[in-house]
């Protein structure tokens, strides 16, 4: 590698103990570099700020509509090039790739303990030149249509979806990431292109890498590699358009049957507004705390309905959010929706009254700090928590602080804002024939 012309900004935390290199590229992709000396193992990620929920945007004044899956479907084609599927070409040298969308972001990377230089070249060429043959176009949509029809199968995947169309009405949140296999078959290579050049232009990705490397040279590497295969186009201009959601849910309750061993529930309660970066973060951080004090298998709700025979070892609740959204998730198998259902509700309406026990709150903070720390272990956990952080815009160096400043106070506000035993949607699974 050769020494770096680019300029590095170097933020360091001292209460971590963690450093990140950060610099925009010639091209204009922002690279982020976050060292983990003595690691034999290298990671890059590209990771374009689009997801399943861009499916309508403005752009030179006009509304732009495309298929829904479409990012999902670009994400399995850009693998395909004239000259080979470059998932082949990272096998041939040792490497391991992947790619995933969800509803905000297209995630590229590889994995690898040598052939970096290379494998960063071909990451780099697969994100940013696009390819879109309609024989392989056409062969990739009937591998996708059968992806999707696979899904529909997975009962953790149907409760899922089902639960996320019963808290949205509006928001694209409330469409599945693959769209459907109508929807598919309407994607076209002239659409594919269209969404390449708007949403994989330089400008709006990230490059991550993390590993035993020297900032400066893996700087002047990428600022090559990116250079030679980045169009040298000026940024699009376009604005992603939402609609706006309500704040009740769209539905109260979803039934469906399917060919399980025994019926699921799961509780969803929504956000309907949110705040944007750290304060953003900060929410989550509140509600986390909040579900993890509430329903953990060290919690007291927990022991209840495992006493009650109500829930099994899949039990669980979370909280999840992005810019533009967030909601909290509760449930699991039961042999007695309604009963299960009833007794959270139950619980909810007294936490929401005689809030949490600090000491609880106290361990829920020490045990969220840990796992934050335990991130920073290997190359892998490094580079999600920077993608998480990505996905939040927000400040991952902050993270601690927030943590620490949480008061009892706050998270018992949280639980009263967010787990409304009034407005919140139920999503079940029943066994076929049951």
């Amino acid at each position: 590698m050769i020494a770096s012309k680019l300029k590095l900004k170097h933020i360091h935390s001292k209460q971590l103990q963690e450093s990140r290199f950060e610099t925009v590229l010639g091209c204009g992709m922002k690279l982020i570099v976050a060292p983990r000396p003595g690691f034999t193992k290298k990671i890059a990620f590209v990771v374009a700020d689009y997801g399943s929920t861009d499916s309508t945007w403005k752009h030179d004044g006009k509304r732009v509509t495309v298929p829904d899956g479409i990012a999902h479907f670009l994400e399995h084609q850009v693998f395909k090039k004239a000259r080979a599927d470059l998932s082949d070409v990272f096998t041939a040298r040792g490497a391991y790739v992947n790619a995933h969308t969800s509803h905000t972001q297209t995630a590229y990377y590889f994995e690898c303990t040598e052939n970096f230089d290379d494998n960063l070249d071909t990451l780099l060429e697969m994100a940013l030149t696009p390819y879109f043959d309609k024989k392989l176009v056409d062969t990739e949509r009937d591998i996708i249509i059968q992806e999707i029809n696979q899904y529909r199968d997975h009962p953790g995947w149907v409760g899922f979806q089902q639960l996320l169309e019963g808290l949205y009405a509006k928001h694209p949140l409330r469409i599945d990431i693959a769209g459907t296999a109508e929807t598919v078959s309407a994607v076209t290579p002239e659409l594919l292109g269209m969404c390449h050049a708007t949403f994989y232009h330089p400008t709006n990705l990230t490059l991550l890498v993390t590993g035993d490397f020297e900032p400066g040279e893996v700087a002047a590497l990428a600022d090559a590699l990116a250079d030679k295969w980045a169009p040298k186009l000026p940024a699009p201009g376009f604005q992603r358009l939402r609609p706006t959601e309500p704040k009740s849910v769209a539905k109260r309750k979803s039934v469906r049957k399917m060919f399980i061993s025994r019926p699921r529930v799961l509780l969803g309660f929504k956000d309907a507004k949110q705040p944007e970066g750290d304060a953003l973060t900060y929410r989550d951080v509140l509600s986390s705390l909040a579900m993890d004090a509430l329903f953990s298998k060290e919690s007291e709700a927990y022991e209840s309905l495992y006493n009650q025979r109500l829930i099994g070892n899949d039990f669980g609740a979370g909280y999840q959010c992005e810019t533009g959204f967030g909601y909290a998730v509760i449930g699991g198998e039961t042999p007695d929706p309604a009963k299960l259902e009833a007794e959270v509700i139950r619980i909810l309406k007294q936490a929401r009254k005689q809030g949490i026990d600090p000491e609880i709150l106290e361990r829920k903070r020490r045990k969220y700090l840990g796992q934050f720390l335990r991130a920073f272990n290997e190359p892998e956990g490094t580079a999600y928590a920077y993608i998480g952080a990505l996905g939040q815009g927000s400040e991952l160096f902050d993270v601690p602080g927030m943590v620490e400043r949480v008061t009892v106070g706050q998270v018992n506000e949280r639980i009263v804002e967010l787990l409304t035993p009034t407005n919140y949607t139920t999503s079940v699974l029943l066994p076929q024939g049951g």
